[in-house]
């Protein structure tokens, strides 16, 4: 039976003149991994193993982090992805399953904590997971053709070379075209206004595109002598008196009748 004193845990340093960096760099801490994958989950001794040794990995997954760290993503963050793949890593060693050292399992299993962040994250429109995780393999399939080839290959070459269909292909090459947003300040091509003073405003009018049809509607519908009054009234900008005497009545009987136009199409339009 274990002793508390067996339990209990102990910084122990690397070797003398090791340092940590190498495919053997983190050896001495393998006997440490193997112990916190035998302990018990309430053993009172494992929560401070584990912090110890997520502390000495520590500057693996920062140096990971900065290999994959871009201008499109803060470095902390990318870090921070890092450390909880390091995090995961380390609560799911298997010293059976795990070869090549330490190193053979934490790095893989960071490096895919930090893919899964930049695929989730770097994309500057929502896409499709399917499709995210599709480019990453077109990029490399285009990659390889166009060695092969010698140009650019087509969208059903890739779509072979990945086993796939083309259209799959199509949609994910219109999804990469996401990946990256263009600024609204930066000036078009050959000298063009930037794309932020192209962009159309809001239109209020839209608002009222159907009431104007209908009112085209109702204003066919009239007698004609309405309309002629309409017309000349708020097209023409005729005043009252000139309408009268165009049509030989007088501005009394224009003003009764323009009342009773617009009281009519009104009613119409309200109904």
């Amino acid at each position: 039976m274990r002793t508390s004193e067996q339990n209990r845990v102990e910084h122990r340093p690397a070797a003398p003149g090791s340092r940590r960096d190498g495919p053997h760099g983190y050896d001495d801490l393998e006997p440490d991994l193997r112990r916190l994958a035998d302990m018990d989950p309430d053993d009172p001794a494992r929560g401070a193993l584990r912090d110890q040794i997520i502390c000495e990995f520590l500057p693996l997954a920062r140096n990971l982090s900065r290999r994959y760290a871009t201008g499109a993503q803060s470095a902390d963050d990318v870090e921070q992805a890092a450390t909880l793949g390091l995090i995961k890593a380390v609560d799911r060693y298997d010293p059976d399953a795990a070869t090549g050292g330490p190193l053979g399992y934490l790095v893989p299993s960071i490096r895919g904590e930090l893919m899964r962040y930049l695929r989730d994250h770097s994309w500057a429109l929502r896409v499709p997971r399917d499709l995210k995780e599709l480019s990453v393999g077109l990029n490399r399939a285009t990659a390889v053709l166009t060695q092969r080839l010698g140009r650019a290959p087509r969208p059903s070459e890739i779509a072979a070379e990945l086993d796939t269909d083309t259209a799959d292909v199509v949609e994910a090459l219109g999804a990469l075209e996401t990946y990256r947003a263009v600024s609204l300040d930066v000036p078009g091509p050959d000298g063009e206004a930037p794309l932020g003073e192209r962009i159309g405003d809001i239109d209020d009018d839209l608002e009222t595109a159907s009431l104007r049809d209908e009112l085209k509607d109702r204003i066919e519908a009239l007698p004609d002598r309405d309309r002629r009054i309409l017309l000349l009234r708020f097209y023409g900008d005729r005043t009252q008196s000139e309408i009268a005497a165009e049509i030989g009545v007088s501005q009394m009987h224009v003003s009764r009748l323009l009342t009773r136009i617009l009281a009519r199409l009104r009613e119409e339009l309200d109904a």
